[in-house]
């Protein structure tokens, strides 16, 4: 339902909506670890067209950090040991800059160039402290802490252990291994923004963002103000991926400086300030160990993580814990030992990149898998029929619980019925077919397989209102960053009441239009949006029913909805009532105007997560004398639930085909030795363009699920989780063996080094 107006160029994004506005420009700190030692801002003040210069020392804010934005169940964490550390980042700091990109100083003018040429006059003198840069060397007893006030860099632990002891007698093969995970992240399309107008006691601000509840939460925890002098809106938004599922220091300082001023304030990320300072995503190092016995079947699985979170992440917790939980995998596993640690550095802030963790483990154990097969003699493909959950095991107890406390039961329905599909879609044996047709290349087939827990609480809201038009409203506290939630949510509001999909609109995320809500992220809207929206639209056909009873003068029993109103289902009257003669009705002066308007708020809380699985393969074509890798065909079988929209679904895994490509082949985040980014462009920090993704065979095996009322499991991430893993099992089998991968993204260099032994078989 949105797409003719976003192709049309008809969106309107927060760039579009800042006409009248002041700028706002940041200097940004360019040490990644200093005492801040001075601050001069005395010639930017004098110069024409600059209305106010501020450091942290004149926000007065009642907080100068934002807080952590998930803390696990009590119930987990006594089950794991999980604790952590909350790192505190001044929203401006005043003492200390932790990371190159962290802002220090807010100007105000009355056009961006204005205030850019005043950040130029700013003097702020820093003394250099020795950046941390790497994680483990961050946790090492002499290591200085990057944060005053914590004893060391340890920002999480988490530790998981289950299982008897093993014989070594039942192992056949151990395979252990160090795998790395680069540092990238989202980098959308549109980058952030923020905007604030003052009216009156309130405070509006627009800004781009997937989780305005929170947002507003941040700004009034850091002011002291009510939450009632504080309104988020949500436009159009050019994606999130989870870097905007953040509460960022920008989105507390613009509404501060607007009401500090009185004026309309706006601040628009450029390209440069989205690669330094917005939240990065991944960079994790896992140390594994593998036991299978003589057929492949896992016996123990062991893996010590760790995480750079940078110099902090609101939601730590979150990723360190999706990477534990997700280690399980798909899979029977009797044994298991998996300890992770979250590190301090002096990197750019993390958060919750999609995925979260999911990507990260999916590639230590879907990797070690491969390494155990080749160990054993068997393919990739065999070693997981035999250690895949399959219809006589599920559901499946895991013995441990998941963040929200309740044990974790996966709810699937085949997950053997995935590998043998995604065989069908793209079988080994396509090698054999794209060889005739790109003889330079040296092709090979990988299999990659997920699980992904979806549809996390703890709640989410929806709201259906009837019009004076007797058209509806919809609203949630889920926000849209290109979910098609327009379309979604319509036809799930259509449905529960029963109407054509043309009368049903849906409004954009407020919060003055839903109190309460949470956002968008972790694959959860259409589970926890679409289900509060469902009960919405069916408690207000109830009330509808009854109301139209009334008119009609008869009871509700005998009144049956009609889609574009009510009759009486035993045709005793040929009155039909619409539902513009219900609007009309309860509008004031109408005759059920004392029973108020038909406007409908509910919230849905689900018991715990539904989970997700699927099974990636690729054929890839890595040229010899390069080591350059290429996509040439990709294939998802995917276990979801109901599909609301099958179209939608389809293009959430195909796009996360496309981000997964860019994170193996192509996308990091680097920075020099003195903590210096240097991927702080589109030359340095690579994107996967039209010719780098293929077509991607997708196949839906939906199994609803008891957890919801829609039956739905989320997919926002399904595409992304895997694409690692199943891009290095291919490139390992195009270089004839001889290789196993064990890093993101995939080094050329690593590459044609192993493949010279297959150019030199071809000459």
């Amino acid at each position: 339902m949105e797409d003719d107006r976003l192709l049309e160029g008809r969106g309107r994004f927060l760039a579009d909506l800042a006409g009248g506005a002041l700028s706002v420009a940041f200097l940004r700190s360019t040490e990644a670890h200093a005492v801040i030692e001075s601050i001069d801002t005395t010639a930017a003040e004098g110069m024409p067209g600059v209305v106010g210069v501020f450091t942290g020392a004149d926000l007065d804010l009642a907080r100068d950090y934002i807080g952590s934005l998930h803390t696990p169940d009590p119930g987990f964490v006594a089950a794991t040991g999980f604790r952590m550390h909350e790192q505190r980042l001044a929203i401006l700091p005043t003492q200390h800059v932790h990371y190159v990109g962290q802002p220090v100083v807010a100007v105000v003018a009355v056009d961006r160039y204005l205030a850019e040429d005043a950040l130029e006059t700013l003097d702020v003198t820093y003394r250099p402290l020795p950046p941390v840069l790497d994680a483990e060397a961050a946790l090492a007893p002499d290591a200085t802490p990057i944060h005053p006030h914590l004893p060391d860099n340890e920002a999480a632990v988490i530790e998981v252990e289950f299982g008897e002891d093993v014989d070594p007698e039942d192992v056949a093969v151990t395979v252990e291994e160090t795998y790395r995970i680069g540092r990238h992240g989202a980098v959308p399309l549109e980058g952030r923004g923020v905007i604030a107008r003052v009216d009156g006691p309130r405070v509006s601000v627009w800004t781009s963002t997937q989780i305005p509840h929170l947002v507003r939460q941040g700004i009034c925890e850091a002011t002291g103000w009510s939450v009632d002098d504080v309104r988020v809106v949500v436009p159009d938004v050019g994606g999130g991926f989870g870097t905007k599922a953040n509460v960022y220091a920008e989105e507390i300082i613009v509404p501060v400086l607007a009401r500090r001023t009185g004026h309309d304030l706006a601040w628009i990320e450029d390209r440069q300030e989205h690669l330094t300072s917005s939240a990065q995503g991944r960079d994790q190092v896992h140390r594994t160990r593998l036991s299978v016995d003589g057929e492949g079947r896992i016996v123990s699985w062991e893996d010590d993580f760790l995480l750079d979170v940078g110099a902090g992440g609101l939601w730590v917790a979150g990723v360190v814990a999706n990477t534990a939980i997700h280690l399980l995998g798909p899979y029977r596993i009797p044994r298991a030992r998996l300890h992770g640690r979250g590190a301090f550095t002096n990197k750019t802030i993390t958060a919750q990149y999609r995925g979260a963790g999911r990507p990260e483990a999916c590639f230590a154990l879907e990797r070690s898998l491969d390494a155990a097969a080749r160990r054993l003699g068997i393919t990739p493909v065999e070693i997981r029929e035999r250690n895949l959950l399959t219809h006589m095991d599920l559901p499946y107890k895991q013995p441990l619980p998941y963040r929200d406390g309740i044990p974790i039961v996966y709810d699937g329905g085949d997950y053997r019925r995935c590998l043998d599909t995604v065989l069908e879609l793209l079988p080994p044996e396509t090698v054999t077919s794209l060889s005739a047709e790109q003889p330079e290349l040296a092709l090979g087939h990988g299999v990659g397989c997920y699980i992904e827990a979806t549809g996390r609480g703890s709640y989410e809201s929806g709201r259906v209102r009837l019009t004076a038009a007797g058209t509806f409203e919809v609203a949630s506290g889920a926000a849209s960053a290109g979910q098609a939630h327009e379309t979604v949510f319509a036809q799930v509001a259509a449905d529960g009441l029963g109407c054509p999909l043309e009368l049903v609109t849906v409004r954009r995320t407020d919060t003055d239009l839903v109190r309460h809500g949470v956002g968008t992220f972790a694959s959860r809207s259409a589970v926890l949006a679409g289900s509060a929206v469902r009960r919405a639209a069916e408690e207000l056909l109830r009330q509808a029913t009854d109301r139209a009873a009334q008119l009609l003068a008869v009871s509700a029993e005998l009144v049956k909805p009609t889609g574009t109103g009510f009759a009486t289902a035993d045709g005793s009257s040929d009155r039909e009532i619409t539902w513009s003669d219900l609007a009309a009705a309860c509008a004031p002066g109408g005759e059920q105007e004392q029973l108020g308007q038909l406007d409908v708020v509910e919230f849905f809380h689900p018991e715990t997560v539904t989970w997700t699985m699927g099974v990636h393969a690729a054929v890839v074509g890595v040229h010899p004398a390069t080591g350059a890798v290429s996509v040439l065909a990709y294939a998802v079988a995917h276990e979801g639930g109901v599909e609301i929209n099958p179209q939608v679904v389809e293009g959430q895994v195909v796009g996360g085909v496309a981000q997964g490509i860019g994170g193996a082949l192509l996308e990091e985040f680097r920075y020099s030795p003195a903590g210096q980014p240097i991927s702080t462009t589109l030359a340095e920090y690579l994107l996967p363009g039209t010719c780098d993704v293929p077509e991607v065979k997708v196949r839906h095996l939906g199994v609803p699920t008891p957890c919801n009322p829609l039956g739905v499991r989320g997919a926002g991430e399904s595409g992304t989780i895997a694409v690692s893993a199943t891009l290095a099992s291919a490139v390992d089998n195009a270089v004839g063996g001889t290789l196993h991968l064990s890093e993101t993204p995939i080094s050329t260099a690593v590459v044609r080094t192993a493949a010279q032994p297959v150019r030199e078989g071809d000459q």
